[in-house]
């Protein structure tokens, strides 16, 4: 008689462990389209009241949930560039928050995800479908990255400032052919930047005074139709050595002749109006080495320009976002600039199937699970980022078909059994 009972109790573990499983399947398939779901199984452990070589009391079995968080999803590609997937090992770092009642952002305690479907809130932050601000590690105006902490990424210098022209580079070659005293190129032009980020043309003009003797004016308009600024610089070319190369400048009113020993330049002292004064250097190349500005002849005898640069911007506005396969975060410009403000880090834990899930696709250190690591994208174990991507949930529907069907089998099995000692039990109450 206590057998039957204990039997009961056993089919009863097992409607309730089959339960389980089937509520772990149900989880998997409602978020079999998740960004970044994780699955679940079921496991099953046995218990046992006693069990000897001669005697065995049922004991039943448990079912325990097993996770999955380190097997990793599909990566699928998206329009947006602040979507982000983890390729391999690692998780986002990201932080809860909540408003005040002035509207503020109050920030609240770290998680830890792979749903990477970031965009930028009406703040500028960072935030993903679940409302968790992606941290990021600051990264200062000189390059360097302050890993001591991340913060909550936020995008809010919408404008780049003007940066004032400060270097031209000047590449081109002169005819050697030409006629001294009797040519005179056309004006090779470019816009330069004052501090205001006004433009100022920039015109170079080469005359041949003699026999590997040039004279190049310098012209800059302040583009109200007259000069800021004009000089002329004599340039002299090798006949010997290494011919056609640059030999000297000569000094003159205006500018200052570059001391280095190996590079050919001149420097300038500009006033723009409103704008204050600042210096350009004209580099033209290098003495005796065929870079730069070089007389050969040519059968056009004209001047051949190659290269004219500078290293000035306009004002720009905030353009796009960019994110690369280490974590930087760049905001390109209008004018053709970019500046990098943070680099994400990614989280490592030793045992990441026992991080404790949290609603919105979060995770939560444990004990079990160990203290993150933040390391840079690919270092330390750490997988990459690939912006416009998303990682799709690792439910493989299949399975989760097939691991229905047999906890269904199993469930009515176990209900059968409970059926049958039922029957069993009528049996020995009607004999009695």
């Amino acid at each position: 008689m206590s057998s039957l009972f204990a039997a009961l109790g056993v089919s009863v573990s097992g409607l309730g462990a089959q339960s389980a499983a089937l509520g772990n399947i149900s989880d998997d398939l409602s978020n079999s389209q998740t960004t970044g779901f994780k699955s679940i199984g079921t496991s099953f452990e046995s218990l046992v009241t006693a069990s000897s070589a001669t005697n065995n009391s049922p004991g039943g079995v448990t079912a325990s949930p097993f996770y999955q968080n380190d097997v990793q999803g599909n990566i699928a590609s998206s329009a947006t560039a602040t979507n982000m997937a983890i390729s391999g090992q690692g998780f986002f770092p990201v932080m809860s928050a909540t408003q005040s009642a002035a509207g503020a952002t109050v920030f609240g305690s770290n998680y830890f995800t792979r749903q990477g479907d970031f965009t930028l809130n009406k703040d500028g932050y960072m935030v993903n479908g679940s409302g968790y601000y992606l941290l990021g590690y600051p990264i200062a105006a000189s390059g360097a990255v302050n890993a001591s902490a991340a913060s909550p990424i936020q995008i809010s210098s919408l404008l780049n400032n003007p940066v004032a022209t400060s270097q031209v580079t000047y590449a081109a070659n002169l005819p050697a052919n030409a006629t001294a005293g009797g040519f005179t190129s056309s004006a090779s032009t470019i816009q330069v930047y004052d501090a205001l980020g006004n433009t100022h043309q920039m015109n170079l003009t080469w005359t041949k005074s003699g026999t590997n003797q040039w004279s190049v004016a310098v012209d800059v308009a302040n583009g109200l139709g007259a000069s800021d600024y004009t000089a002329t610089v004599p340039v002299t070319f090798n006949s010997t050595g290494v011919t056609g190369t640059l030999a000297s400048l000569g000094t003159g009113t205006g500018y200052t002749v570059d001391s280095s020993l190996t590079s050919a330049g001149v420097s300038f002292n500009l006033t723009f109006p409103g704008a204050g004064t600042q210096n350009i250097d004209l580099n033209l190349g290098k003495y005796n080495a065929a870079s730069g500005v070089t007389q050969f002849s040519n059968s056009s005898s004209a001047v051949s320009v190659s290269s004219f640069q500078q290293n000035g911007l306009g004002e720009g506005s905030f353009s796009n976002i960019a994110i690369d396969k280490s974590g930087i975060v760049s905001i390109n410009y209008s004018n053709g600039s970019a500046r990098q403000i943070y680099q994400i880090p990614i989280a490592i834990f030793n045992s990441p199937d026992n991080l404790q899930r949290i609603t919105g696709g979060a995770y939560q250190a444990t004990i079990a699970s160990g203290t993150p690591n933040l390391s840079p994208a690919s270092t330390n174990g750490t997988g990459t980022i690939s912006s416009g991507s998303l990682e799709s949930s690792n439910v493989d529907i299949a399975t989760e078909f097939a691991d229905m069907i047999q906890a269904q089998q199993v469930y009515s099995s176990n209900a059968k059994t409970i059926s049958t000692i039922n029957q069993m039990l009528t049996t020995i109450i009607q004999a009695v």
